[in-house]
């Protein structure tokens, strides 16, 4: 007599008072199903894993996670497969995190999504064959996931953070038209932040807006990048780059433009909530759904990654804030403040 014992995604017999005949097609049986971690069944209803990598545990992720889970969750009867979920948060340690994440890998998920860039690093580093899907980046081809945005030809498909530069700028000028020098910081060195930078700066250009970019390598070259911008810009412009949105550099930033009596063109809500006039960025729980659209449509054996285009933001937010207006003395139109997703009264 034997009995069927379902654990997690494994599948054990427990047998006694069977033959050797019958013992042997249950040993067969259970090498068989063994061999096929990555779907498992319940019922008519196949079960998929999902590996979820984090970059770290920063508070900038989670509406992403969030979003891509709803999404893939609403859409699991559609495509009538149960999903299970591991998420794991990066450490910020090479070492570790890789053994982590390899750990999670011999379970053979079903697909992987990475949240953030040192994620899809991590996880690139490790040449996986697992068809995995990106949120929360700006350039899968500088980060090696993608030979390209239309063809990513590999493993990885997905979407990236980038709101077009021309419609930020443009938003800034249309908040104050006077703006025709706009001041960067950015990291020497990072490929992501060149390469949106190429693209700004011809966007700029069309706007009859000049880009004036200050490469930074340390804290310690902040302040004089910022000095050497005095009086020769009329705005600046927080873009995401490792070295210009970190706490010293966000701050030193800030002051700057206030001693300059100049706006800030920020990078998200936050940003604008610590003193920058706008900011229009992605609204990241909508770019976890529309990661998880990609994600199910992989998991359904409609497209693979490789021939699937990364995708940009579908929804922007524009967040304005007043009282920084106020300051710069600066009268915001109507029709911008009608448009505002987040409009911030304090300073």
């Amino acid at each position: 007599m034997a009995t069927l014992v379902v654990v997690k995604d494994e599948i054990f017999w427990c047998y006694k008072h069977c033959s050797a005949r019958r013992f042997l097609a249950l040993a067969t049986m259970l090498l068989l199903f063994s061999g096929v971690p990555a779907t498992a069944f319940e019922g008519s209803r196949s079960v998929a894993r999902i590996l979820v990598i984090v970059s770290s545990n920063s508070t900038f992720y989670q509406p992403a996670v969030q979003g891509f889970r709803d999404g893939l969750n609403r859409r699991e009867v559609a495509n009538d497969m149960k999903l299970s979920y591991d998420v794991l948060t990066l450490d910020g340690s090479v070492k570790s995190d890789t053994t982590a994440i390899e750990r999670h890998l011999r379970e053979n998920p079903n697909l992987v999504c990475t949240i953030g860039s040192d994620a899809v690093l991590d996880l690139v580093s490790l040449h996986s064959k697992i068809p995995a899907v990106f949120c929360m980046i700006l350039n899968p081809v500088s980060l090696g996931a993608a030979s390209s945005i239309q063809k990513p030809g590999g493993e990885f498909t997905g979407t990236t953070l980038l709101v077009d530069p021309g419609k930020q700028l443009e938003t800034l000028q249309i908040a104050d038209p006077a703006v025709k020098r706009v001041g960067v910081l950015y990291t020497v060195g990072d490929p992501t932040s060149s390469a949106f930078l190429s693209l700004a700066s011809t966007e700029a250009n069309a706007l009859q807006i000049s880009l004036v970019a200050k490469g930074i390598s340390s804290d310690r070259d902040i302040e004089s990048a910022l000095n050497s911008l005095a009086g020769k810009v009329d705005a600046m412009w927080i873009i995401a780059d490792p070295m210009s949105t970190d706490s010293a550099a966000l701050g030193a930033t800030t002051r700057f433009t206030h001693a300059q009596n100049i706006p800030m063109l920020g990078l998200s809500p936050v940003t604008v909530a610590q003193g920058a006039l706008v900011a229009l960025s992605p609204n990241y729980k909508d770019l976890g759904d529309v990661t998880a659209e990609m994600a199910a449509t992989i998991l359904s054996g409609v497209s693979t990654p490789a021939d699937m285009q990364v995708r940009g933001p579908r929804a922007t937010v524009l967040t304005i804030n007043i009282a920084t207006a106020a300051n710069l003395k600066l009268k915001l139109p109507e029709d911008l403040l009608h448009l505002a997703d987040q409009v911030i009264q304090r300073p």
